[in-house]
């Protein structure tokens, strides 16, 4: 497989905001630059929801949300398609007078 064709091809499916299939999504996962990423771990189970944030291309930006379980024998689940994010301006530190 030609990895780069075939990234091509799926940042031009997410542009044109085509349904991805599983494998499609664990190839996004496994091949672009993970620039964030989210863990909840929920209570009293062995999985984890993961949302990652995935940098498709310059300044486009796709979250995959996914759960992940530590049981080999169930598979990783995908709640959604992707969905394009995109980045929040920095917070600014913000000063104030000091009043004594």
């Amino acid at each position: 497989m030609d990895t780069d064709n075939e990234k091509k091809r799926i940042a031009e499916k997410l542009i044109n905001e085509e349904d991805l299939t599983k494998s499609e999504i664990i190839f996004l996962l496994e091949n672009f630059k993970e620039v964030s990423k989210r863990e909840i771990h929920e209570n009293f189970t062995h999985h984890t929801i993961t949302a990652s944030i995935l940098e498709v291309g310059e300044d486009l930006y796709y979250e995959v949300a996914w759960r992940f379980s530590r049981w080999k024998r169930i598979p990783h689940e995908f709640h959604s398609q992707p969905i394009r994010v995109k980045k929040a301006p920095e917070k600014a530190d913000v000063y104030k007078p000091y009043d004594d």
